[in-house]
This record gives structure tokens, C-alpha cells and sequence, in this order.
């Protein structure tokens, strides 16, 4: 299947979806393992949306859209 659309907004969507589930939550949280590859291209596209230049994690990092947490990990395969 072709992937298309920007990222970020597509997390934001999901996110949205998220928050209006029909269900009582204390948190949620939503994790992703990718590869090195991808955890570079997704760390950058994070880097430039919010105009922010951080520290390149190890291998985990977290960003949060409205109340959920979205946290991707790197996968050392």
C-alpha cells in the first residue's frame, strides 16, 4: 500500500481519534519501533516542524500531541 500524507499530521489525526474514544483512560500512549533509518527521518521532521534544534537521542524519544504520548523507539536489529 502507498503511503501518503505528512507525518505529523497523520499522528495528529490518530491523536484526535484518540482523545474522543468512547472510553474512560488515566493516559494513552501509542509506540512505534523503527529502524535507525527511520528514527533519524522521523526525529528530523519532528526537529523542523517545532523549529527546535535538540540533541539526537540514543534511541527513544517522546513527543506529545494533545493528551497522548506518541514515543518511538529504534529497533536494533
Amino acid at each position: 500500500m502507498e503511503k501518503k500524507g505528512d507525518f505529523l499530521n497523520q499522528l495528529a489525526i490518530i491523536s484526535d481519534l484518540l482523545e474522543k474514544v468512547n472510553a474512560n483512560t488515566d493516559s494513552s500512549t501509542i509506540v512505534f519501533g523503527i529502524s535507525k533509518e527511520e528514527f533519524e527521518r522521523i526525529f528530523d521532521l519532528v526537529q523542523k516542524k517545532y523549529n527546535k534544534k535538540m540533541d539526537k537521542p540514543k534511541d527513544t524519544f517522546k513527543i506529545s500531541i494533545g493528551t497522548i504520548d506518541i514515543i518511538f523507539n529504534m529497533n536494533n536489529v
